[in-house]
């Protein structure tokens, strides 16, 4: 049984010590053969695997054979005895508190790679010229006077502060060092720039449009992550001690390890991969739980959510509007699709545009989405929560609606104010939805039905509530409200889908109050 690697990227290491290793490097070849250009970009989530991408490039141009033995680029025609000197810039410690010191770590970087190609740095240059000069210079050392050149998390100096006008001179900074990206272009044999996003041409990229942006490339679906054929294998043995653990058969076993690590898809043809990180800790362990939030949430993120709540259910962008986005003024879907927290669901072509489907990729991190913004949202602590848990699912399982009412208006007497003063109603469902998810509750918003869409269905064993929400302001209003909801929910037919099964329904309006940022009146009936 081979050991996994799950804390390092480094591609010779792995091969040295006999960790298991999937082998991407058909993918690898087609990339860096020269037939396709010679300049890269390529965006994926965080903890994908990019740094393993370029260390693996990195061995390969050096020439380093004895670590590609038994892979499938041995048997590619491939020219081993013509190596390249190779500039590996990892960007990812390279975010200081300010620009000065975020310059400055850019710096050491630099330096500790020209130390290590035996380059002396122009110091007494300004810094894009130093890393030009790197560029030149390093190539120079080469017989065909070019060099490698890999830029590793290329966002990471700026991600902590998008969403606000902080990032700009960020920005800036960016985009003057990384023209020179373009400008040394003659001096590379390739070069590969990965990172989290990818911000418009107006921001950073204006000067970067001869990279070859393979995000979304159908070729390279599966360049990071792992696909099924693969996971089967590659650790047949990690499987069958997992299927063990879980005391069930290994189809039962990957039928779990797909619905919480699997659905992520980065191309139109909708191939699906596995978060390898999240997936090698499992199958390490034995153990399968939450792996992909334990490096946290980005910062902008949470103040963003602490302005208005995300609402992630049902999104449906155009793809214009997926590709790039503006640091300052983030586009929230094309963010979170970037960033992991969504993935490419299905799509459908209308006339010449394309309209992208996106969702949760799996529970992991619906999981987690939900638990993190239930903490961004509220000020109650866990025995409060395990209260809420416990009261809104008995509630539930028994048709209770009363109970579930005061249940949802503790937990709404848990938001601070900033938020629940902005809330409209479609935001309250939102938030309602997030928290009751991550107690526990299975919870379907805006369920689409031949009349119309129901604001949130919640289920339990031999129950399930039909719910209709509406915003009112002070109880007259909000006892008129309520009796809407319930009207609408009647007229519309909205339990229909559940009378002939066997779990009985409540039909339940109600209202949030504007005033007291809470439930209002409610009202309810059984069909």
């Amino acid at each position: 049984m081979e050991n996994i690697a799950t804390n390092t990227y480094d591609f010779a290491r792995i091969r040295t010590t006999g960790l298991a290793y999937v082998d991407k490097t058909a993918y690898i070849h087609t990339l860096a053969n020269g037939l396709m250009g010679n300049q890269f970009f390529l965006s994926r989530p965080r903890r994908f695997g990019k740094s393993l991408l370029c260390s693996t490039l990195q061995c390969l141009f050096e020439g380093r054979r004895e670590l590609f033995e038994g892979l499938a680029i041995n048997s590619l025609p491939w020219d081993w005895t013509k190596t390249y000197p190779v500039i590996r810039l990892d960007m990812a410690a390279c975010s200081g508190e300010t620009l000065d010191a975020t310059e400055a770590l850019v710096i050491s970087t630099m330096r500790a790679e020209a130390k290590r190609l035996g380059i002396a740095l122009h110091e007494s240059e300004p810094l894009p010229a130093q890393f030009r000069f790197l560029i030149e210079d390093v190539a120079a050392t080469s017989p065909d006077g070019q060099c490698v050149l890999l830029i590793d998390e290329y966002d990471k100096p700026l991600t902590r502060w998008i969403g606000s006008n902080e990032v700009l001179p960020y920005q800036a900074f960016l985009k003057t060092l990384y023209s020179m990206v373009k400008l040394t272009e003659s001096h590379q044999r390739f070069c590969l720039m990965t990172g989290v996003s990818k911000f418009s041409k107006v921001s950073i990229f204006s000067d970067l449009n001869n990279l070859t942006d393979i995000t979304m490339d159908t070729r390279f679906a599966a360049l990071l992550g792992y696909t099924h054929d693969e996971v089967r294998a590659n650790f047949p043995d990690r499987l069958s001690a997992l299927a063990q653990a879980l005391d069930t058969d290994i189809d039962g076993a990957f039928a779990r390890l797909e619905a919480m690590y699997d659905g992520y898809c980065f191309d139109r043809s909708l191939t699906r991969v596995f978060n390898p990180v999240s997936l090698g800790r499992c199958l390490d362990s034995a153990d399968m739980r939450s792996y992909w939030f334990e490096t946290g949430t980005p910062g902008w993120l949470m103040s963003y959510a602490k302005k208005a709540p995300i609402e992630v259910d049902s999104l449906d962008v155009p793809e214009a509007s997926l590709g790039t986005y503006e640091p300052a003024s983030p586009s929230i879907p094309a963010v979170l699709l970037q960033t992991g927290y969504l993935t490419i669901k299905d799509f459908e072509e209308l006339g010449r545009s394309r309209i992208y489907h996106l969702g949760f990729p799996n529970h992991e991190v619906e999981d987690g989405f939900n638990e993190w913004l239930t903490g961004t949202y509220t000020d109650a602590d866990e025995a409060e929560t395990s209260a809420w848990a416990l009261a809104c699912r008995r509630a539930v399982a028994t048709g209770n609606a009363e109970e579930f009412v005061n249940s949802l208006k503790s937990l709404f007497s848990s938001i601070g104010y900033d938020l629940t003063d902005r809330l409209t109603e479609q935001a309250y469902q939102c938030v309602a939805v997030a928290i009751l998810r991550f107690i526990g509750m299975y919870v379907s918003a805006e369920v689409t039905t031949s009349t119309g869409r129901i604001d949130m269905v919640m289920h339990a064993p031999g129950h399930v509530f039909v719910t209709e929400v509406k915003v009112a302001s002070g109880e007259a209003a909000d006892k008129k409200a309520a009796h809407r909801a319930l009207i609408q929910i009647r007229e519309h037919g909205y339990a229909e889908p559940w009378r002939a099964g066997t779990d009985e329904a409540t039909l339940l309006g109600m209202t949030f109050d504007c005033l007291t940022h809470n439930v209002g009146a409610w009202v309810a009936e059984r069909p």
